[in-house]
């Protein structure tokens, strides 16, 4: 009898042992996203994950002042952003610690809205030091300490008198897709990284605004105004096949895809609230809100 529940007992283990390892192999990575948060107890750049557990905070809001447009290195080793310091509006890099922080930007002429090449070789950005928002780009290595790049080296993509603005990279970093109200009102146009080819994608009688590239490079996210507020919209990376991906009352922005191109970081507005974010799959099926008006967390960013 005494052996008879000996063995038993191995075989509970056993089994108890080989259900924990096929756990470990089926669990899935979640995704997280970065914010900045304005209000304690994570003031700075906190990471969440897409369940609303706050992962982790960096960068502290008192080191770097009011900051905004954040956006991570491809390596996720470096942040740029913009602040606000003695009226002048500059990019900054520091890395994740907030322990090296370098002005990369000298103008104070509002430069915003930096953008990785997903092959960590350039950041674009828009600057407005000739007169009127343009797009600019800076080769990658000048973010490091010891570079001694100057304004001047930055290349400009973009030359004419509206604004062009919110670049956002392909996936093979060949291409830049941007909104402009060069043609009247804001449209959606792509460029080669050089600058030539600009083309128009979008023709609407409202506005279109804030692309982002999909991962595998086929499709554009946008914000679209043409049905009287601002809804989420995709199309094919040429332009085509333009569809709607959110149908509410309220005014949806700032969409970015996921790594994996599974789904949609977005924002929205909400009543007792300026905005919050929120997540959803890439063909606008389960929405999901990741804030709540108590935390104050803002410019999202995806982190993995």
């Amino acid at each position: 009898m005494v052996s008879w529940y000996i063995r038993l007992a191995g075989w509970v283990s056993v089994l108890s042992i080989g259900i924990t390892l096929v756990s470990c192999m089926l669990v899935i990575a979640t995704r997280e996203v970065t914010f900045m948060s304005s209000g304690s107890p994570y003031t700075g750049i906190a990471i969440m994950d897409i369940n609303r557990h706050i992962v982790t905070s960096y960068v502290r809001e008192s080191i770097i002042g009011r900051q905004t447009d954040l956006a991570w290195s491809p390596d996720l080793n470096t942040i740029v952003f913009r602040a606000v310091t003695n009226i002048t509006i500059d990019l900054y890099a520091t890395d994740i610690h907030g322990e090296d922080i370098r002005r990369l930007t000298g103008t104070g002429k509002n430069n915003h809205s930096p953008a990785f090449s997903p092959d960590g070789r350039w950041l674009a950005f828009t600057s407005e030091r000739d007169g009127n928002p343009e797009i600019y780009v800076t080769e990658a290595s000048c973010l490091k300490a010891e570079s001694h790049c100057k304004d001047s080296d930055a290349h400009r993509l973009t030359n004419n008198t509206f604004t062009d603005d919110q670049a956002a990279w392909s996936p093979d970093s060949q291409q830049i897709v941007f909104q402009s109200n060069r043609d009247g009102d804001f449209e959606i146009y792509s460029m080669n990284i050089d600058g030539s080819q600009q083309r128009r994608l979008t023709n609407s009688p409202q506005r279109d605004l804030l692309p982002d590239w999909s991962p595998d490079g086929r499709r554009i996210v946008f914000v679209s105004e043409r049905d009287i507020n601002n809804e989420l919209y995709v199309m094919k990376a040429n332009g085509s096949d333009q569809h709607r991906l959110t149908t509410t009352p309220e005014f949806e922005f700032s969409p970015q895809w996921s790594p994996d191109g599974g789904q949609i970081l977005f924002q929205r507005t909400v009543a007792g609230s300026d905005f919050e974010t929120f997540v959803m799959d890439a063909d606008g099926s389960h929405v999901q809100r990741l804030t709540t008006v108590q935390m104050f967390l803002q410019n999202p960013a995806w982190y993995s």
